[in-house]
């Protein structure tokens, strides 16, 4: 018998036919399809329709980013620009040494409110001239009240006997009423006259107060500024000490400003309406107190007696003649002849140009129409040697040729000559600096008086005057000393 091992029947797959037939639906990718249609300007056509949106997503959100690019870049430009560059640009110069406009627009707004202060403020000449209006009219009761008083009694003296026990009595009262009322006419007269004067300064200040004074001096002082801290830096401390002011002291000048404005504007109005900061003006009151200070220890040093020196003058309108005058004295012509035939000093003509014993700094104030130190300089130089002639010299648009006669070194100054030179001190020092050769520019009154740096509280004009078709803000074709 076989063994045989049993196979498994095998198990047959169904035929092909006998499967079940599945089919899956599949959608084109039309977005990865190339079209063959150019993107811009016949490119692109390659490209499939995702690549295509790609692109064009890509450019819209470029070309937004590139405009808000654009707009920082300006803006920040215009920033930069406004806060950085028009605030750095000059308005005049020292020896080369630029003053920025930013220092000018904070100079200005502290004169300005200064200026204003002193007509409007609290304090100020309006304020006294009331003040003197309204004790006049106090007084001008009494002088009322004493009038009648007076009139009373000296009817009732008329109508007493004459020696009657009263008429003593009487005469005392009438006495004493009669005194009173000249006491308060004596009191009011004083009243008046100090509601004259200060009228009058009143009426003076109203006419500085203006853009074209404000902006004028205010360049002025920068640039002495420059001039006054130069020199200062070639000094000792003790020295520098006592002209730069103190941190007392500016808060003290600003406490004072501050106490002293004018009825219904306050401080911090005063730098909204100026835009300046608290900072800026303590700067600048450093400036003028740091001014003030110069003046002060210049005007010290200027005492009687002092060193005089005696000389005469001829004035002349051209170069020409004053060499020709020149050339005539050197060769032995009489001063006092030339000077009577051709000087056009008025002054010192009819006196052969004598101009008398002069201090330093006196004939720039006498003479000079107190402009320039030339002729003061020239004549001030303790090197010069009796009846020494000088050489053309111009000053004030004119030409001058002088003799130096002789000196005194100590000689009385009158008392009121004294004070009209030390008030003048700074305005004198300042130049002498001049003649030694510093160097300042003309001020820039386009910018002087642009918008940006003059305040509008400040006025174009004086009161009841207009100023058609003048600068910006208000000066006069254009434009303190």
């Amino acid at each position: 018998m076989k063994n045989q091992t049993a196979r498994r029947p095998d198990n047959k797959r169904p035929t092909r036919s006998a499967q079940t037939k599945q089919y899956t639906k599949q959608t084109a990718h039309v977005e990865a399809r190339r079209d063959g249609q150019p993107l811009i300007f016949g490119w692109g056509g390659h490209l499939t329709k995702a690549e295509k949106t790609q692109l064009q997503r890509l450019a819209v959100w470029s070309f937004i980013g590139l405009i808000v690019a654009i707009v920082i870049v300006v803006f920040v430009g215009y920033w930069i620009n406004l806060n950085v560059v028009i605030p750095n640009q000059p308005v005049a110069s020292v020896n080369g040494q630029s003053i920025p406009q930013s220092d000018y627009h904070k100079l200005v707004a502290l004169q300005g409110q200064l200026s204003e202060n002193q007509i409007k403020g609290k304090n100020g000449l309006r304020a006294q001239t009331d003040d003197a209006h309204t004790k006049s009219l106090n007084e001008q009761k009494t002088i009322d009240a004493a009038t009648k008083s007076v009139d009373d009694l000296t009817k009732q003296l008329k109508a007493l006997p004459a020696n009657s026990s009263q008429r003593p009595d009487l005469q005392k009262q009438l006495d004493a009423a009669q005194a009173k009322q000249a006491d308060a006419t004596k009191i009011k007269q004083g009243y008046d006259n100090q509601y004259s004067s200060l009228s009058q300064q009143e009426t003076v200040q109203e006419q500085l107060f203006t853009q074209s004074q404000i902006g004028t001096t205010s360049a002025q002082w920068l640039q002495e500024d420059i001039v006054i801290r130069n020199w200062l830096s070639q000094q000792g401390p003790d020295l520098q000490n006592k002209i730069n002011p103190s941190s007392s002291a500016v808060t003290k000048a600003l406490d004072d400003l501050k106490a002293n404005l004018p009825a219904g504007k306050s401080y911090s109005k005063f730098l909204s309406d100026s835009n300046v900061s608290d900072s800026d003006i303590q700067s600048m009151m450093t400036l003028k107190l740091r001014r003030d200070n110069m003046q002060n220890y210049l005007a010290s040093l200027i005492t009687s007696p002092e060193r005089q020196v005696s000389a005469r003058a001829i004035t002349v309108a051209t170069e020409k003649d004053a060499n020709s005058i020149l050339s005539q004295l050197k060769a032995g012509a009489d001063f006092h002849t030339l000077a009577s035939q051709k000087s056009l000093d008025n002054n010192t003509k009819s006196k052969g140009g004598e101009l008398g014993w002069l201090a330093p700094g006196q004939y720039m104030l006498d003479d000079g129409s107190n402009i320039a130190a030339t002729v003061d300089d020239w004549l001030m130089d303790p090197g010069r040697k009796d009846n020494e002639f000088s050489p053309v010299l111009k000053e004030n648009g004119t030409f001058h040729v002088l003799q130096y006669e002789t000196s005194d070194p100590s000689r009385a100054v009158d008392a009121a000559k004294l004070k009209a030179l030390k008030d003048n001190a700074l305005k004198y020092w300042i130049e002498t600096q001049k003649v030694k050769g510093t160097q300042f520019s003309e001020p820039d009154s386009n910018k002087l008086f642009d918008a940006s740096n003059m305040p509008s509280w400040i006025p174009a004009s004086p009161p009841g005057q207009n100023t058609p078709g003048g600068a910006p803000g208000g000066a006069p074709g254009g434009t303190q000393g």
